[in-house]
C-alpha cells in the first residue's frame, strides 16, 4: 500500500493508471515543489515530511501545508494550465513520489473516479487554506502557533524540526514574539524545545490553546 494517504485511497484500477509513472524522490528541506509564477510540470505526493505553500508579498506567509495526506499541484487537478500562484517548498525533509503533470492529466481524462477522489482532496486543501486565512486574521499568536504545531504534528509526529525564525516567517510575525510564546507553551508543559526541534508533549493542551483554530488534517 502506498505511504501517501491520497494514493492509498485510490482504487486499484486508478492507482494502476499512475503507478508506472510515479518516481520515488528525496525531498530535502527547502526543495521547491512548485515555483511561484512558473508552470507546474510535476506534482508531488509526500510520504514523509511536509511542504508549505507560501504567499509572497512584502514578506512570506504560509497559506497551506501539504504532507502525506495530500499532493502538490491542485491547479492541475482543477484543469488549470496557468502558472502556480504561490511557492511550495519543503519545510521538513522527507520522501515522496513525483508524477509529471502531463501523466496526471492523462489519467484524470481516463478515469472519472480518479478525478472525483482528487477533487475531494482539492476541496479539503482549499478549506485548509481558508481556515489558515481566518486564523491569521482572527487569532492571537499563541492560538496560531498552537494550531500550526498540531497541524505539523499530524503530518510528521510529535517531534518537529524547526527554528523560531522559520516559525516567524510562516506565521507572519516577529521572531521575538514567537520565542515568547514557545517559552510559555513550554512552561505549561505542553511542548519541549531544544536546538531546532519542538516536541509536542500534550496535544490536549495545544488544542485548548488553539481556541478553536485547529482542525485535524483529513486523512492524517
Amino acid at each position: 500500500m502506498p505511504s501517501n494517504r491520497l494514493l492509498a485511497r485510490l482504487s486499484r484500477a486508478d492507482y494502476r493508471l499512475l503507478e508506472p509513472h510515479l518516481e520515488a524522490v528525496d525531498l530535502p528541506v527547502r526543495k521547491v515543489l512548485a515555483a511561484r509564477n512558473k508552470r507546474v510540470d510535476n506534482v508531488y505526493f509526500p510520504e514523509s515530511g511536509f511542504a508549505s505553500v507560501v504567499a509572497n508579498g512584502e514578506s512570506e506567509l504560509e497559506i497551506g501545508m501539504i504532507g502525506r495526506e495530500g499532493m502538490t499541484g491542485v491547479s492541475v487537478i482543477m484543469g488549470d494550465d496557468t502558472r502556480a500562484p504561490h511557492q511550495t517548498y519543503m519545510q521538513v525533509a522527507g520522501q515522496g513520489q513525483r508524477l509529471s503533470a502531463e501523466h496526471l492529466r492523462e489519467a484524470i481524462g481516463a478515469s472519472g473516479s480518479l478525478l472525483k477522489v482528487l477533487l475531494l482532496y482539492a476541496h479539503s486543501f482549499m478549506t485548509q487554506s481558508t481556515e489558515t486565512a481566518l486564523a491569521n486574521g482572527r487569532h492571537k499568536i499563541e492560538e496560531r502557533l498552537s494550531r500550526w504545531l498540531l497541524m505539523a504534528g499530524d503530518r510528521v509526529g510529535d517531534e518537529i524540526p524547526l527554528t523560531h525564525e522559520f516559525l516567524g516567517v510562516m506565521l507572519g510575525t516577529a521572531r521575538p514574539g514567537v520565542t515568547l510564546v514557545i517559552q510559555e507553551l513550554e512552561r505549561r508543559g505542553w511542548i519541549s524545545h531544544r536546538r531546532g526541534v519542538v516536541t509536542i508533549l500534550d496535544r490536549g493542551g495545544l488544542i485548548k490553546s488553539s481556541n478553536g483554530a485547529y482542525v485535524a488534517a483529513n486523512g492524517k
